[in-house]
């Protein structure tokens, strides 16, 4: 029964405004405020949250309205399905509410920033919105599937103000260029995680790479208090004014921040490149020497094979459309996986007759990728990273697996 509460709580004051003071228009005793959360140190804080705080000052409630609740389990099986569901495509989050001092000292305890801007809405429209939010916080109406660019916290909260706003915030941000890409934002966001930045990066196709405009942009939270900060609205003189009244840090824990940019990291990942071709070079050593590279090789062959399968898996079977199409697979081939055991042939074993075919074609795809990543206005995806991580490697792997098969293959016929 709690969802009730917000509903009852309007419904007092309204009647007591009514009781007491005839004239006073429905909405002056509330006020309204964007919140806007700083970044945290996990991978779902990192984007930062917004909500929406109602204060009534006469029935002396602050009610934090939030769209990023969800469920995280907390248990080892509970965490499988979750992960399992969240693969398969959009999660059910849904609105919450808390009252101001709890979810100050949750945000305190996370070392996140807090800042507020008290919107300069009209009685009728404060009234309004604390109405729909109330109404949406019912347990028949709270719950939704979540997409992390399209419909998220930050953009219910987005959806939520222009509404109120008779589409001002939409009129203002649509077809207006806004600065970089999905991709873009996502990658400045988690800088704090390498592997997972070199795994995010990796899953993400075409879609991400598209220009955005600063309506789209919102996803981010940041991104709706500045827009915010930006809108005028008529007043009742017909002058534009701010529609941000005033503007209060409510928390400045400055424990954590966001790039402006992605980093650039080429230097680092193509030294690492060249770290493991040169450990896949070893192949062609002494024996002891040896196995080092085909250890690595063979480790590379699967990691490349295995990867590819999950962008597979990504485009075909989910409905993530930030992964459709990915240009990555010719990086993250599944054919690597047909050369895995091409480092660990025994002596007395047939070459295989289709192992070149399949390096020729690995190489190829490699290379194709390579290319594409200097010329992304071509393939319509950035793929830069991953190919300065992974191409060279790839490539080396794929010529050993083939050197291999041409020594076993004239062994045999030296033998026979």
């Amino acid at each position: 029964m709690k969802p009730v509460w917000p509903l009852l709580v309007l419904f007092s004051a309204a009647t007591q405004l009514g009781a007491q003071q005839p004239a006073t228009p429905p909405g002056t005793n509330l006020q309204v405020y964007l919140m806007t959360m700083g970044a945290g140190a996990d991978i779902y804080e990192r984007f930062g949250h917004n909500a929406i705080w109602i204060r009534d000052t006469v029935g002396h409630t602050d009610l934090v309205y939030n769209y990023g609740m969800f469920s995280f389990p907390g248990t080892v099986a509970g965490l499988a399905v979750f992960g399992a569901r969240f693969a398969m495509g959009p999660q059910q989050y849904w609105l919450g509410y808390d009252d101001l001092d709890n979810t100050l000292l949750t945000y305190r305890n996370r070392k996140r920033d807090v800042t507020v801007q008290e919107l300069d809405f009209a009685p009728s429209q404060r009234a309004d919105l604390a109405s729909r939010l109330a109404v949406n916080a019912l347990d028949a109406n709270r719950y939704y599937a979540y997409d992390y660019f399209r419909d998220n916290c930050s953009t219910r909260v987005r959806d939520m103000l222009d509404l109120e706003l008779g589409g001002a915030l939409k009129r203002a941000t649509t077809a207006k260029p806004a600065d970089g890409t999905l991709r873009f934002h996502t990658l400045r966001s988690i800088t704090n995680d390498k592997l997972l930045f070199v795994g995010i990066n990796a899953a993400f196709g075409p879609h991400v790479d598209r220009p955005l405009d600063q309506w789209d942009e919102m996803f981010l939270p940041a991104k709706v208090q500045q827009r915010m900060r930006e809108l005028t609205i008529a007043g009742p003189d017909g002058r534009d004014r701010p529609l941000v009244k005033r503007e209060i840090s409510l928390l400045n824990m400055n424990a954590y921040h966001v790039d402006a940019a992605p980093p650039a990291w080429g230097g680092a990942l193509i030294g690492i490149s060249l770290a493991v071709a040169a450990l896949i070079r070893l192949t062609e050593s002494q024996r002891r020497i040896a196995l080092v590279g085909r250890v690595v090789g063979g480790a590379w062959m699967l990691l490349v094979g295995v990867g590819g399968l999950t962008l597979l898996f990504f485009w075909l079977f989910t409905d993530h459309v930030a992964t459709w199409a990915n240009r990555h697979l010719l990086l993250l081939s599944p054919l690597a996986l047909a050369l895995v055991s091409s480092f660990w042939y025994r002596g007395d074993r047939r070459p295989r007759p289709w192992v070149p075919r399949v390096v020729m074609a690995l190489m190829l795809s490699v290379a194709i990728g390579g290319l594409l990543a200097f010329l992304p206005q071509v393939s319509g995806q950035q793929t830069a990273i991953l190919a300065q991580l992974t191409a060279l490697p790839t490539f080396v792997a794929a010529l050993e697996a083939l050197r291999g098969w041409h020594r076993r293959n004239e062994g045999r016929g030296a033998a026979s």
